[in-house]
């Protein structure tokens, strides 16, 4: 008989004993290079979209409109991905069915698509299957997903008559439906493969000894189904197993798409599935080198149905050196066995599953693509708690070419066991940077603002998730996601089920680029600097160790941050120099500390107790700040009242370096302002301000060298964020600090032209010995009385509007514009005369107070730039005149109030597939207005500066 025990694939046994070479080297670049891309960001560093192509229905003229559109938003590319819907997201149908993926029709679409995006300077990925996960029409029964059946007959007593086993009845799936499995004219699987038959002693369902567990497979002939044992007496009970398909399918295919996911633990089905991509694209877009077409997606692994593969039981016997089969009713049924023996062949099974994945998937997928001048980009064998995640996830990681997360937006909270133990539901990031970084793969790419919360956010509600994601390690985002609407589609139009809809229909789009630059000039430092951290934290073997978000389960101390390293790296790279720990290319740490998270190998801790005999510092299972605090390593950023946990701390940050300059991404958790006296653990260098939100680069002028650490007030508006950079540039002439009564200091700004105070008051500026005092008296001039509106014509709101005074537009007591969703003009004129005649180091800023979403402002018909973060404010000590002068400022909201009003009204001003928000549970009728507008209030404040 022929058994499931053919060898390894060549690749998985290379794989095994020889490691993955490091593909990417962070070579110091020069303080000028750096500023430069910060001003302006290359591609590389904009974000991505996911472009979904809804049931693959298409608009070929719409296809090039949005490409346009994502170009001149400051968009770097996106990932092509054709997706069905749940039907309670379209329960009108108003989105058509397009063609097959993959056929003709939907390749020359795809073609046409790529070749426009390449016209435009942008990137391209594509998503390898019509939803996920890895899998399609073209996948034939012997490549596709694969479980474990059986079935049981009892032999009583000694004897040698043959014995006949029936064929293992397949049975219904998860959720009690038939699978979807093809079948011969027998009424058998088209694709099965015997595993074993194996004999236990009858009805034992406790402590079962292996010994007394015989493997009869060699008396089993499958042709006649006969089993010819003689069987010691006693009774038995005879299990025959079989491998056949599980009938998973793609889980969220276009009506035309439908087909089987692949066997993702099969070289040969990984290399089907790739070449199939590859076969077809090749002829249309040629040498893959020379196309927009950079890399090809594996989406998440979200499969559902117990794994088992042909290759399985070769390669447990290879990584283990023992067989499995004397354990195959430890796969339905792990009591019967003594818990130790359970668990360290679950232990052992996990791993050779783990293996497989990663050697047979990611890294055969990444071979090819390669070979074909491709990058392969993945969520390798995630996301998170919600899914069987069958892999080691930093090594899986470390199989592709970028790896990718994700986050969400609200998202709820996973309570792990107690109410101490809260972390996000889907928060990777912190595991995918890790990942990037030992593995050197440069990019920690991210599926960013996943949601459920439909039309109802803008960029400055996106902003406190996304800075939270660089503060953990995310360098490039891929925003969730682009929806492709079709011209007939309306507005706000088509949206799948989940994420943030991003997409040139939303109101706010035409000023959304200040955002992406945002986003892209902290992604372009990110990219281009190397992680710093103190500690180096080995969490361990075991399958799946998932990595919580930072400093949750596992933390250091306030002011400290940590690498995370896994065995594989370690064993390959780790070496000791000069006492420290060192991952050459990666990072050097003071301390290595081997957490709790899963198993220490015995040849991990042999060579950790080696190393560290060189003079390094090892913690095991123990706190590692108090040696820290031993070694006299302070903290690396830290200020009064500072946290460990993000969550409960008013600063975050992260560091990185790149030759002799080291940048802090400084981040305000909180919706108020917050100064804090920060020290950074930097030596003689000089301190600078990047701002990324109007890529100004400016001087520190008030700092202090201290014990080893330089002191500098760090004051950001509600949510704000910025790099503090140190650098051996020449020091500007500053103060040693601002002197001030209370906790903290004031509010402040470092501009280009000087120290702005922000708050009124008193304050002494300190030199030496010497002081400087500041009578902070910010004169403001409030913009009262009535404001002229201007709506747009066809969305229910009056042409123009008289506001007596700023209010919310739900505020309204006129439906067309307490319901009104869109962008609305504010006008008004005014008289200005300067505060003082003296207006030496004095700057004229217009401040709006605050405004839902994005505003835009002109000041006598000279634009002043686009406000979408706090402080809303602008610059006008050059526009601004004495005498009269015209203020015109144009603000967008959400779709979300326009929505509600339909609901509420019955009118039909919005058309879109999406019947009810929030994954279609709250009608649109019942979701609440949000505030929309300019509020104010808008003042002219003249402030003072110090150079």
């Amino acid at each position: 008989m022929k058994f499931a025990s053919c060898l390894l694939g060549i690749g998985l046994i290379v794989s095994l004993v020889s490691l993955t070479k490091p593909v990417f080297e962070t070579q110091p670049v020069s303080y000028a290079t750096l500023k430069e891309n910060f001003r302006n960001p290359p591609n590389t560093a904009r974000p991505k979209l996911y472009w979904w192509w809804l049931n693959g229905y298409v608009d070929t003229v719409r296809l090039k409109q949005e490409l346009v559109a994502i170009k001149n938003a400051g968009l770097g590319g996106v990932d092509l991905f054709e997706i069905g819907l749940p039907p309670a997201s379209d329960p009108n149908r108003i989105i058509p069915a397009g063609p097959a993926f993959m056929g003709d029709t939907s390749l020359r679409l795809i073609n046409m698509a790529v070749r426009e995006a390449g016209k435009l300077g942008l990137e391209v990925g594509l998503n390898m299957a019509s939803s996920w996960n890895a899998g399609g029409s073209w996948v034939k029964p012997q490549h596709a997903a694969k479980t474990i059946y059986f079935s049981k007959v009892n032999l009583k007593g000694a004897g040698n008559q043959p014995l006949r086993l029936p064929f293992p009845t397949i049975t219904p799936d998860k959720s009690g439906k038939p699978r979807p499995i093809a079948y011969r004219a027998d009424g058998k699987p088209a694709y099965y493969e015997e595993i074993a038959v194996i004999a236990l002693p009858a009805g034992q369902r406790n402590g079962l000894d292996t010994a007394k567990i015989v493997n009869v497979s060699a008396y089993f002939d499958p042709k006649t189904e006969q089993l010819n044992w003689k069987a010691p007496a006693g009774a038995w009970d005879i299990y025959r197993y079989i491998c056949s398909n599980s009938g998973e399918q793609l889980i969220r295919p276009t009506p035309n798409s439908a087909g089987p996911i692949i066997d993702h633990f099969d070289s040969t089905a990984t290399r089907m599935h790739v070449m199939y991509f590859i076969d077809r694209l090749k002829p249309l877009l040629g040498d893959f080198r020379q196309s927009p077409l950079k890399n090809l997606y594996l989406a998440s692994y979200e499969a559902k149905e117990f794994t088992w593969t042909a290759t399985l039981p070769a390669a447990f016997r290879q990584l283990h050196g023992y067989d499995l089969y004397k354990f195959l009713p430890a796969v339905f049924n792990k009591d019967w066995y003594q818990p130790q023996v359970a668990e360290t062949f679950q232990f052992d099974f996990n791993k050779t599953l783990s293996e497989l994945m990663i050697n047979n998937h990611y890294r055969k997928a990444r071979e090819i693509c390669n070979a074909h001048g491709l990058q392969i980009i993945s969520e390798s064998g995630g996301p998170g708690h919600m899914h069987h995640i069958p892999v080691e996830t930093l090594k899986a990681l470390g199989a592709l070419d970028v790896p990718r997360g994700e986050f969400w937006y609200k998202r709820p909270y996973f309570l792990e066991n107690d109410k101490d133990s809260l972390v996000d539901m889907v928060w990777l990031v912190k595991e995918i940077a890790a990942g990037s970084r030992i593995y050197k793969r440069g990019i920690v790419e991210e599926e960013a603002f996943t949601s459920y919360q439909d039309w109802q956010e803008g960029p400055l509600d996106l902003k406190p998730y996304a800075d939270r994601a660089f503060c953990e390690g995310m360098n490039r985002l891929v925003i969730h996601g682009f929806t492709h609407n079709p011209a007939e589609m309306g507005y706000p139009g088509i949206a799948y089920f989940a994420g943030t809809h991003f997409n040139d229909r939303n109101a706010w789009w035409p000023k959304v680029k200040p955002f992406n630059d945002y986003l892209s000039r902290i992604s372009a430092i990110l990219q281009k600097t190397e992680f710093v951290a103190d500690v180096l934290h080995y969490y361990g073997d075991n399958i799946p160790n998932l990595i919580p978000p930072k400093n949750t389960r596992f933390a250091i101390g306030p002011g400290y941050d940590y690498e995370v390293v896994n065995t594989e790296v370690l064993m390959r790279d780790l070496t000791v120099e000069k006492g420290e720990w060192v991952l050459p290319g990666v990072g050097r740490y003071k301390v290595l500390s081997i957490g709790t998270e899963g198993r220490t190998p015995p040849e991990v801790r042999e060579k950790l107790t080696k190393l560290a005999a060189q003079g390094a510092k090892l913690v095991d299972r123990k706190p590692a700040l108090p040696v820290l605090q031993s070694m006299n390593v302070v903290p690396d950023f830290s200020y009064a009242d500072q946290k460990a946990n993000p969550q409960h701390t008013p600063l975050d940050y992260i560091h990185y370096r790149s030759g002799a300059v080291d940048f802090y991404l400084i981040r305000n958790t909180t919706n108020q302002w917050v100064t804090r006296n920060g020290l950074f653990r930097q030596v003689n260098k000089t301190p600078e301000i990047w701002d990324p939100v109007s890529g100004n680069t400016v001087p520190v002028t008030v700092y202090k060298q201290q014990n080893g650490r330089i002191q500098l007030p760090v004051s950001l508006p509600p949510y704000g964020a910025y790099f503090v950079v140190f650098s051996n540039e020449k020091a500007p002439a500053h103060y040693d600090e601002i002197g001030y009564s209370g906790p903290h200091p004031p509010h402040l700004a470092f501009t280009p032209n000087g120290l702005t105070v922000l708050q009124n008051g008193t304050f002494t500026l300190k030199k030496g010995s010497g002081s400087q005092k500041i009578n902070n008296a910010q004169p403001a001039m409030t913009l009262d009385g009535p404001w002229q509106l201007y709506f747009p014509e066809g969305w229910g709101a009056p042409k123009t509007a008289t506001f007596p005074k700023l209010i919310s537009w739900t505020q309204s007591d006129q439906p067309g514009i307490k319901y009104f969703s869109g962008m609305a003009t504010y006008q008004k004129t005014f008289p200005y005369q300067p505060s003082t005649k003296n207006t030496e180091n004095q700057r004229v800023y217009l401040d709006l107070g605050n405004l839902s979403e994005i505003g835009e402002v002109w000041l006598n018909n000279q634009p002043l730039g686009i406000v979408w973060t706090p402080p809303y404010r602008v610059d006008i000590t050059d526009r601004v005149k004495t005498g009269t002068n015209t203020l015109k400022i144009e603000v967008a909201n959400t779709w979300s109030n326009r929505l509600t009003g339909d609901g509420i009204t019955g009118e039909k001003f919005t058309k879109t597939n999406i019947t009810k928000a929030n994954k279609n549970l709250v009608p649109w009728g019942q979701l609440p207005l949000i505030e929309s507008g300019l509020l104010g209030p808008v003042t002219i404040q003249t402030v003072k500066t110090v150079r």
